[in-house]
């Protein structure tokens, strides 16, 4: 069942990680795309494998996924715009919005500069926030419409030296509840997707720093008692069931995918 097809679906921070490859599946569930990164080069090649792709691993012989791509920091009020714009004349409609692009600087607070913290709150709360004001008066017209933000377990399991990630994912659960209570009987849904350890260059690149992977798979183990990381697509079937109509009366809700590190103690 192709649970995207003909649905427009805008997701940032598409060049890698958790954007990369929801991408992919919804590439695959017949959705066109409309993909935001700063990281242009990444972008373009994100873009460029699914352009060439087949529509449906069941269908070998179909063309490519239609792809759009804007590349621009979310943070920008500028960036929004374009995307919404971008997406309009290119498909005429915006069904879906995966608001997934972020960053996870780390530090003590006793050195964090305002600058970064500012960053932070900017590219992962004001961001979502500037997407949503642009997309949800074309969703309202149209009497429907899936957003989905990505969050953290972290929102509320945290470690040292991540204040400012930890406050910034809080606050996107904030702004996910309050859209969806706002929006509801107008057909506008807004949901979050809570990751825990997942398998992206970030992590790849924090397993660098301590050493290797055998340095932070007892970390994981330690925190995620599933005892690995899970795999973008696994956080991606997870936003494709939030942006289909299968979850038609599901909004305002955070969906842990995060190997029961919520749960323990």
């Amino acid at each position: 069942m192709r649970r995207l097809q003909d649905k427009v679906a805008i997701v940032t921070g598409a060049a890698s990680g958790i954007g990369q490859g929801t991408a992919e599946l919804f590439a695959e569930e017949g959705a066109r795309l409309v993909l935001v990164d700063r990281d242009a080069a990444g972008l373009e090649t994100t873009a460029g494998r699914l352009r060439a792709a087949p529509h449906s691993p069941s269908a070998p012989g179909a063309g490519g996924a239609p792809v759009i791509t804007v590349a621009g920091d979310v943070s920008q009020a500028a960036t929004s715009e374009r995307v919404v714009q971008s997406a309009l004349a290119a498909y005429g409609q915006i069904d879906v919005v995966f608001n997934n692009a972020g960053i996870m600087p780390y530090g003590d607070l006793s050195g964090f500069s305002e600058a970064l913290w500012d960053e932070v709150q900017a590219v992962n709360v004001k961001g979502m926030f500037l997407m949503c004001k642009a997309v949800i008066p074309h969703m309202l017209a149209r009497g429907r419409g899936s957003i989905i933000n990505t969050s953290s377990v972290m929102a509320t399991l945290t470690e040292p030296g991540y204040e400012a990630y930890t406050t910034s994912k809080a606050g996107v659960q904030g702004l996910t509840r309050a859209l969806a209570v706002s929006y509801a009987e107008q057909g506008v849904r807004v949901n979050a997707v809570c990751p825990g350890w997942v398998d992206t260059p970030l992590n790849r690149k924090v397993a660098e720093d301590l050493g290797g992977l055998d340095k932070l798979y007892p970390i994981i183990k330690r925190q995620q008692p599933q005892g690995r990381m899970a795999s973008t697509r696994e956080v991606a079937y997870a936003v494709l069931f939030l942006a289909s109509d299968e979850a038609s009366a599901v909004t305002g809700s955070l969906l842990y995918v995060d190997g029961a590190s919520s749960a323990a103690i």
